[in-house]
């Protein structure tokens, strides 16, 4: 049988509550922030003991993580080499470096640490300090095309938008003033301006796309891969979205909805899955419409059918991490004489969406977001070479 024996390991840790609000701020000794925020965390309904003691347990099985790699290393005499870094220090070179990635922390440090591998032959190791588990398998590639001057590359970790709470359409406008300064009424006033010279220039955007020659645009490559899904949407919630989609060599068709969740088999069980999932109610309530409407008793009042029915369905949902196909559901779509009827959800191996949107976003497993305005273009599909390899504990 074949064995791995690396030599130099990289054990991305995340990073915890406690070490979170203290990176807020710096200034600030342990005293002092256990004062501030046991006033604000009781506020917000949280347990500032809790949250501390949450981080003491994490740093106790990295503790036992690194003893164990020493232990291993002393054993065998084999020169193997570990560094722990934490999301801020994790960077390519260091990832050339390891011949084998760790993570310590639940499934969205293993996450990130899986974003920013892209080839097959570096494994990742999840150790989840809460514990629980880690995923893996069938990644997803994006390749987003546009004019070089919307900054399409351009990112920021949901994380890095959490410390900077200003409303994302506003952090990019230098112009605007500073959220202290700007009342919730302002940025109301601020956000509807934006959306009406959207809502003006938009055809004449898209007449200008149409006619915008090839070679003035850009192709780029993300420099992370989905392990779970790709969210693409409208960064508030209230609004549509409004784009054209692509399903594999389909037609292209113009939408609006609440956004697109593409998912891999891995994600399969997460935000897809409650998306489509059906309630008990749903299917009972069918029963009951299919009873009167075609003249047949059914067993509406059986709850044991009820549910094995909704069992049923939901695990259809589910498909295996090792699947090369991804699966997509649109989220309320609208239809009407202007935007047809199409299918809502299916499994796809190319999907394009070209966006129709303002402050539109890409947002890959929750953690990066990438700009996705008006003309932009995603192309999302599977290649081989980008699956994630696992280890298998025996």
């Amino acid at each position: 049988e074949s064995s791995f024996h690396p030599k130099k390991v990289l054990v991305l840790s995340k990073i915890t509550r406690y070490e979170f609000e203290k990176h807020k701020h710096p200034k600030f000794d342990d005293e002092q922030l256990q004062v501030m925020k046991m006033f604000q965390l009781r506020r917000r309904g949280t347990d500032y003991y809790q949250m501390l003691s949450k981080h003491r347990v994490h740093c106790n099985y990295l503790q036992t993580i690194q003893e164990e790699l020493e232990w291993v290393c002393c054993l065998r005499k084999a020169g193997m080499e570990s560094r722990v870094v934490q999301r801020f220090d994790y960077t390519e070179e260091l990832i050339d470096w390891a011949d084998v990635v760790m993570t310590a922390g639940g499934d969205g440090t293993f996450l990130r640490a899986a974003s920013r591998i892209h080839g097959r032959n570096k494994p990742v190791i999840g150790i989840n300090t809460d514990p629980q588990g880690w995923l893996y398998r069938q990644r997803i590639r994006i390749t987003l095309t546009g004019d070089p001057q919307a900054r399409i590359g351009d990112s920021f970790e949901l994380y890095d938008h959490e410390i900077n709470t200003l409303p994302t359409t506003l952090r990019r406008l230098d112009t605007y003033p500073t959220r202290s300064s700007l009342s919730c009424h302002e940025n109301e006033q601020s956000a509807a301006k934006i959306h009406h010279e959207h809502t003006v220039s938009s055809l004449t955007n898209e007449a200008k796309e149409q006619n915008r020659p090839l070679s003035e645009r850009i192709s780029i490559q993300l420099p992370v891969l989905a392990l779970n899904e790709v969210f693409i949407g409208e960064s508030l919630s209230s609004r549509v979205s409004y784009y054209e989609i692509q399903i594999d060599d389909g037609k292209m068709t113009k939408q609006k909805s609440s956004g697109i969740a593409i998912c891999t088999g891995t994600g399969s069980t997460s935000w897809y899955f409650n998306i489509n999932k059906l309630t008990e109610q749903c299917v009972s309530e069918l029963l009951q419409i299919t009873s009167d409407r075609c003249g047949v008793k059914l067993p509406i009042d059986d709850k044991r059918v009820v549910s094995e029915i909704c069992a049923k369905f939901n695990e259809q949902l589910i498909f295996k991490p090792d699947l090369f196909r991804m699966a997509y559901t649109v989220r309320d779509p609208i239809f009407n004489a202007t935007f047809p009827s199409t299918t809502p959800r299916g499994l796809a191996e190319k999907i394009r969406v070209k966006s129709r949107g303002y402050d539109a976003h890409l947002v890959i497993d929750g953690g990066v977001s990438y700009r996705f305005n008006d003309g932009t273009e995603a192309l999302v599909e599977m290649h081989d070479e980008d699956a994630l390899r696992t280890v298998v504990f025996r």
